[in-house]
């Protein structure tokens, strides 16, 4: 099921968040500001009554940026990780106003490059050294 993050899922997106991103993961601080931001979309997908991913964006203007995205280690490769993409890109069409969805990805995460192209996200740039270990990151969009 997919609902809005709330207070008490912080703990299980931040050790999701730490576990699937080694280095530029967020610290907890991170997520529990995004439950005050306006522009923040921030949803969990949530299992038998456990979170086992999550999905943050944020909304500016016309265009949504997801932030942050994540499945736990034990819950990936189930198809959970593309369902939670299609509610959040959904979730923007019927918001309406939302031109496009933006993010960055790490130029050697081919798995999840390959799930963001089967949504219909494109490659519109390389950006050099964009990650705290100096890797590039490809700048996908998906317009809607």
């Amino acid at each position: 099921m997919v609902r809005r993050l709330r207070e008490e899922d912080l703990q299980a997106v931040y050790r999701i968040n730490s576990e699937n991103f080694t280095t530029d993961a967020w610290p907890l601080q991170a997520f529990e500001r995004e439950l005050s931001l306006d522009y923040s979309h921030a949803l969990v997908w949530e299992e038998d009554g456990k979170v086992i991913g999550y999905a943050i964006a944020w909304v500016v203007y016309d265009e949504a940026s997801i932030m942050s995205f994540a499945i736990d280690k034990e819950w990936q490769g189930k198809g959970y990780g593309k369902k939670l993409l299609q509610h959040l890109i959904e979730h923007f069409r019927k918001m309406g106003g939302i031109r496009r969805i933006t993010l960055d990805v790490r130029k050697s995460n081919i798995q999840a490059i390959n799930l963001y192209r089967s949504l219909g996200f494109r490659i519109e740039a390389e950006r050099k050294s964009y990650y705290s270990d100096g890797e590039n990151a490809y700048f996908m969009v998906l317009d809607l």
